[in-house]
């Protein structure tokens, strides 16, 4: 029989492209749970015959328990991951990603699942001055959101040291990619598309690691075949180059053969100056490398928004 694997936010930006790259791979039984809250079925499109969707919520633990019978693998990836949004509605971010992440570690427990994947997120490391940054460093998260990661990230450690549940920990770096939506990148593309200034808090030179969804995914899937050494522990997934936001707006410009410049403004609540991460654990435990660099990711980024026609708002562009 094949292993069955549930996808929590499967019909998100991120979980969308990693169903994709699991079916290329081996035919897995993966069943999707969402509340299509972020996610959109279209997401779901090309592989919508070979995967089963359960239209149910993480905050429900009779529903989750129920969705993760007889699994083998979670990719747990539900949640909210707006840093803005975070900071006006904490509450709602404490629901649905602690309290959730809760929940489905609850019931991978009860259905003895045998691995959950969780992916955390670089905002857990707060503002730091050390780049690139190892996993190693202290966690000073200095938003909602960023708390929220390090809880989730502080269940799964406490879930396999106590009851003996295998996670891993992945803390994925600035994702960008086909299905991305009201991110830095898709914002700035977006905006130029329609030619109008991109509008940037600060200077610009915020660096950011840009880490495509096509290399996070197999990074996801290592983590879910890594062997016990990696039980409770959590890896930098990003690709060790830092990109300012000005030089961002450039490559964009080049992608379009445009030349439209960027509106700068007062620094964003929350705002990291720079954050890169250190990749060297993740390559040596799970032979994690990231495969596409930034200007080829960038194209591809581009022709998906360009055929997507989507008019996105600059909700948050703080990851």
């Amino acid at each position: 029989m094949s292993e069955k694997i549930v996808v929590t936010g499967g019909a998100g930006f991120i979980g969308s492209n990693l169903i994709e790259k699991l079916l290329q791979e081996k035919d897995y039984e993966i069943i999707v749970l969402d509340n299509f809250s972020t996610g959109f079925k279209e997401n779901l499109e090309k592989v919508k015959n070979k995967i089963k969707v359960i239209e149910g919520d993480i905050c429900s633990l009779e529903q989750t328990t129920n969705a993760l019978k007889e699994t083998d693998y979670v990719f747990h990836l539900a949640a909210f991951s707006y840093v803005g949004e975070s900071i006006k509605e904490p509450a709602k971010y404490n629901k649905e990603n602690i309290d959730g992440t809760l929940n489905v570690l609850k019931a991978a427990k009860e259905n003895s699942v045998k691995r959950v994947i969780f992916p955390s997120s670089c905002i857990v490391y707060g503002k730091t001055e050390k780049n690139p940054i190892p996993e190693s460093e202290p966690l000073k998260p200095n938003t909602p959101y960023g708390l929220t990661k390090q809880v989730g990230e502080f269940y799964c450690k406490f879930f396999s040291e106590v009851h003996e549940l295998d996670t891993v920990c992945l803390r994925i770096f600035n994702a960008f990619g086909p299905r991305m939506q009201s991110r830095v990148l898709s914002i700035f593309a977006n905006l130029i598309l329609q030619n109008k200034q991109p509008y940037v808090s600060g200077n610009g030179k915020q660096s950011r690691d840009f880490v495509f969804v096509g290399d996070i995914a197999e990074g996801l899937i290592k983590a879910m075949k890594a062997g016990k050494e990696s039980k409770g522990k959590s890896y930098n997934i990003g690709t060790g180059k830092g990109t300012d936001l000005n030089e961002l707006i450039e490559k964009i410009n080049y992608v379009l053969g445009t030349n439209i410049k960027p509106e700068h403004g007062e620094i964003a609540t929350g705002e990291i100056d720079s954050i890169i991460a250190d990749i060297s654990l993740a390559e040596k435990e799970l032979d994690f490398k990231a495969k596409v660099d930034l200007n080829t990711g960038l194209k591809e980024t581009i022709e998906w928004l360009k055929r997507k026609g989507t008019k996105q708002s600059q909700k948050s562009y703080i990851k």
